[in-house]
């Protein structure tokens, strides 16, 4: 059912002036409680509801229909007070009643077995009436809590209490459905299902007019995002890295807010987006069939949404995802990139077209197509990333072009000075596997490029420059021995710039596992020098890289211990 029918029935429910149940099912994060809130508040304003007071409460956590009175009794409002803003008259006015009722509680003998407060509120349930009560977060409530119980209370305040009770739920997460649902018919009189459309939810989650929620709005409904809330937070991600990136082409700006809107719903909501790690390796244009069941499911929605790839730069702005938040370092790195972004986007759009001429026709012969792409690709080459090499050799090996090898020559030509241009152990990790002769040529390539920095820079630059991988490759490579020779043998400043360095892991999680390398081997370095005397013992200590070495270790024994355990009981 639409927005616009719920919206009406709900309005129907709160003018009819008989007491009824209101069951509102849809999936999690649809909008069902805001919607609800918005026409609430309407009729509330135009005078229409038919009922004394109104009550909302939640049922998560909670373990009992005593609690769930509870609830009741400290939310409940004047009806002439909704969607007014909160008013300290109110609570102090359900204090009084509490203390009233508390005193008239005690005095009688059947509730001598509880304490003041709890005969209170059982009192002053026993003569509410006519009341307006929203139920919500069913599928949340605590393990004692039978839905059932639920649904016989709401019974009860509906034939016995003359009031009117709205459920809000997400039948599909409750554990106890099939007994709920025959419950369910009993109690409920009328019951909608929330099923609003991409574009419903998405005018839900962003009700800002400025460019960057347009973007994220109508990437949304592109995707087909089906959650509010999941919306809300990519919107205030893509909102947050705007400042990093407005100096530059407002195409960038474009591109960031689609890459964040399909990475966001991945990382968020990955039972329902495409896996990150597909994400990750898939070229939406390559021939391969090593992900045959994701590309069924995922690869013409993406090809629509245009992604063609995960770039470095796309990677970045994974990492701000996952953090909460955006490295204005690791952007600047990528300046120059974003500096061409226009100029980019053009060449990306020529490629992108040239694909769809070859997949989208069964008549027109491969050279010219051929012809197509060689002319766009040496023209573009310096936007060319290995990636798109590798899938350009490959196409063009394989329908027996021999310019193929032209390709890879000009890939390396154009990036002889370029850092990290011939990392194909990087490019083979997601997927993409070079030929060998086409593998040996990037490795002549990257080591007749610029020396690299030695052991001690490569250390040096982890505190300035942590965010390059090239960096990572190195450190990780040392051997310990190399760790406590450059501790030993810097002071002052510079040894503090490399113990930033080594140390500025330590309180991050899902880092890259080159990382955790260096971070283990500069504690093993760490053990040795503490060794040495007390007073190194004391420096090393303070670090923190120790610590996290013994921690480590001692769960490994942990694991191992439980393994040998369950091994004997086997």
């Amino acid at each position: 059912m639409s927005v616009t029918n719920v919206r009406a029935a709900i309005e129907r429910f709160l003018a009819y002036d008989k007491p009824q149940v209101l069951c509102i099912r849809g999936a999690w994060g649809t909008g069902k409680t805001y919607t609800w809130d918005e026409v609430l508040k309407k009729t509330a304003a135009d005078k229409k509801i038919k009922a004394k007071k109104y009550a909302k409460a939640s049922l998560f956590g909670l373990n009992s229909i005593k609690e769930l009175k509870r609830e009741i009794f400290q939310s409940a409002i004047d009806i002439d007070q909704i969607g007014k803003p909160f008013d300290i008259e109110n609570v102090t006015s359900v204090v009084d009643n509490l203390k009233s009722w508390s005193k008239w509680a005690l005095n009688k003998a059947s509730f001598v077995h509880e304490d003041a407060m709890t005969a209170a509120i059982e009192v002053a349930a026993l003569f509410a009436r006519e009341q307006l009560i929203l139920i919500d977060d069913l599928e949340r409530k605590g393990e004692d809590l039978r839905s059932v119980d639920v649904l016989g209370y709401i019974s009860q305040l509906r034939d016995d209490r003359s009031s009117k009770v709205v459920l809000l739920l997400n039948d599909e997460e409750l554990e106890d459905q099939p007994e709920f649902t025959s419950y369910l018919e009993k109690v409920v009189d009328v019951y909608l299902r929330f099923e609003p459309t991409c574009e419903e939810i998405a005018g839900i989650a962003i009700q800002e007019t400025d460019k960057v929620s347009v973007l994220v709005r109508q990437d949304a409904i592109a995707l087909g995002i089906t959650n509010v809330r999941i919306i809300r937070k990519i919107h205030a991600l893509v909102k947050d890295l705007v400042p990093f990136i407005d100096e530059y082409a407002e195409i960038v700006t474009v591109n960031a807010a689609a890459v964040i809107t399909l990475l966001g719903w991945s990382h968020f909501q990955p039972k329902t987006a495409p896996p990150l790690d597909y994400l990750k390796r898939v070229h939406t244009y390559s021939p391969k069939q090593d992900d045959v069941d994701f590309d069924m499911k995922w690869r013409d929605l993406l090809l629509k949404y245009r992604y063609t790839h995960t770039s470095e730069f796309d990677l970045v702005l994974l990492k701000g995802i996952e953090n909460g938040y955006f490295d204005k370092a690791a952007i600047e790195k990528h300046a120059a990139e974003l500096d061409r972004a226009e100029e980019k986007n053009k060449a990306e759009q020529e490629v992108r077209a040239i694909w769809d001429e070859m997949h989208y026709s069964f008549t027109k012969p491969a050279q010219g197509i051929l012809d197509k792409f060689f002319e766009c690709y040496m023209r573009n080459i310096e936007f060319m990333t290995l990636g798109d090499m590798a899938i350009f050799e490959r196409l063009f090996r394989e329908l027996g072009d021999d310019r193929s090898e032209q390709l890879v020559d000009r890939y390396i030509a154009a990036n002889k000075t370029k850092p990290g241009a011939f990392d194909f152990e990087r490019l083979e990790r997601f997927g993409d596997v070079l030929t060998g002769p086409v593998k040996e040529k990037i490795a002549v390539a990257e080591a007749e490029q610029a020396p690299k920095l030695n052991p001690d820079e490569v250390l040096i630059a982890l505190g300035t420059r942590g965010y390059e991988e090239e960096l990572y490759d190195v450190a990780a490579k040392l051997p310990v021995s190399e760790f406590v020779r450059i501790l030993k043998s810097y002071e002052g400043s510079k040894l503090s710039d490399i113990i930033s360095g080594l140390r500025q892991y330590l309180n991050t999680g899902g880092l890259d596992p080159r990382i955790h390398t260096i971070m283990d081997k500069a504690g093993l370095a760490l053990r040795q020098i503490a060794e040495e005397s007390p007073i190194n013992k004391r420096r090393a200590m303070r670090l923190g890289l120790i610590q996290r070495l013994d921690a480590k270790d001692a769960k490994a024994a942990g694991t191992a211990t439980n393994q040998e355990q369950a091994g004997e009981q086997a």
